[in-house]
């Protein structure tokens, strides 16, 4: 949720991401005044949160922001919406004043500190959202919204914490839809239908690409060696060879170096157990000119991969916790893999999905995820 105090702190919106109800109270009656849909804001199937609240000078207005870029307007008495736009209809409106505390926040409590004065109280908090909270312009009022099952607002004292009351709601007139948010829901279906043909036939086509380019994307075995043990690896590591330079022998070596081929024409989305900075010289080019950075050629990374059995049963192996890289077409990267591991017949395996575009400037996953495995016996010449 989130809260915010009109500007002479007689009346509080709040708004819910989980419903996408918008609420209008009165505090001197702790009352609800009013509450709209917002779900018309939506355009198709973006994020149509609302983020910011403000009101005109004589409070007849509210005013919203969205996360799709769109500004609302709603009449302040009834809550019915006015208008959708693109452009900011009151830049004053979201100008945020200077508040008398400044807020910090943990897991159990918000602290408020008067800078002036150099006094401080600590609210207790009753809900997770850490966010969700405003501060009345006159510094007298505390506001928290609810969530995760707990979705009221507790109003408290500031200078008494122990004075509180909560906001749940009250009686008003029946929600009526207005011929705009009418208007609003029908282009949404129609861009909604619309986007479900274009991506029923980008599916389409993923499906049959997949088929098409899932064998160029291979292992093959490049020699014998060492390698960093996983655990000792960082968040953030440098894809530069190093570990993959140093070569033994069968009987020396801890470890396989394998190399990861991506002979085909997109790009594939590769767990990683760390993250690697991407280098701007080596990308991908997009239809509209823009470009998709990945790994470059014969770099040194770090996998994130399970282990199976034989038979295919999963082994319980590794870390809960990776990242992700973009393996560019026609570009090979090497990995390491303990030899230990690979034992009675054991396989690593792991996950890749194509990359495309999605629209005219969005690339994201491609099709369904294709697996890859390599076991010992995938070696050449291994008994």
């Amino acid at each position: 949720m989130k809260v915010k105090f009109s500007p002479d702190d007689s009346k509080l919106v709040s708004y819910s991401w989980g419903d996408g109800w918008l609420c209008y109270w009165d505090l001197r009656t702790r009352q609800l005044l009013w509450k709209s849909k917002t779900g018309f804001i939506e355009k198709a199937y973006e994020h149509p949160n609302l983020e910011d609240f403000g009101l005109d000078k004589n409070m007849g207005l509210l005013y919203s922001r969205s996360e799709n870029e769109t500004f609302q307007a709603w009449d302040a008495k009834t809550g019915r919406i006015l208008s959708v736009s693109e452009s900011n209809p009151d830049n004053e409106a979201f100008i945020e004043k200077g508040k008398i505390f400044s807020v910090a926040v943990d897991s159990l409590s918000y602290r408020l500190t008067n800078s002036e004065a150099r006094k401080g109280w600590t609210i207790k908090r009753f809900s997770y959202s850490k966010s969700a909270y405003d501060v009345s312009n006159d510094g007298k009022l505390f506001a928290e919204g609810g969530g995760w099952g707990h979705a009221v607002i507790r109003i408290t004292e500031i200078r008494n914490p122990e004075n509180t009351y909560e906001l749940k709601g009250g009686r008003i007139p029946p929600y009526e839809q207005t011929e705009l948010e009418t208007k609003m829901l029908q282009e949404q279906a129609q861009r909604r239908a619309t986007m479900d043909r274009l991506k029923a036939r980008r599916d389409k086509q993923a499906a049959i690409d997949r088929e098409n380019f899932k064998k160029q994307i291979f292992i093959t075995f490049e020699h014998y060696g060492d390698m960093t043990e996983p655990g000792q690896l960082r968040l953030l590591e440098s894809d530069e060879p190093k570990k993959s330079k140093e070569i033994k022998s069968e009987a020396q070596a801890m470890a396989l170096w394998l190399r990861l081929h991506n002979d085909s024409p997109l790009p594939v989305r590769i767990p990683t157990q760390s993250m690697y900075l991407p280098n701007r010289k080596c990308f991908f080019d997009l239809p509209d000119g823009q470009k998709i950075l990945g790994l470059c050629d014969n770099r040194e990374i770090a996998i994130w991969f399970g282990l199976e059995d034989k038979r295919g049963k999963m082994i319980p192996y590794g870390f809960d916790f990776g990242s992700a890289a973009i393996l560019l077409p026609k570009t090979s990267v090497l990995f390491a893999v303990p030899r230990q591991i690979l034992r009675n017949g054991n396989a690593i395996r792991f996950e890749f999905i194509f990359q495309n575009m999605e629209g005219r400037t969005k690339i994201t996953d491609y099709g369904v995820p294709s697996i890859l495995r390599f076991r010992e016996e995938d070696v050449p010449n291994a008994k």
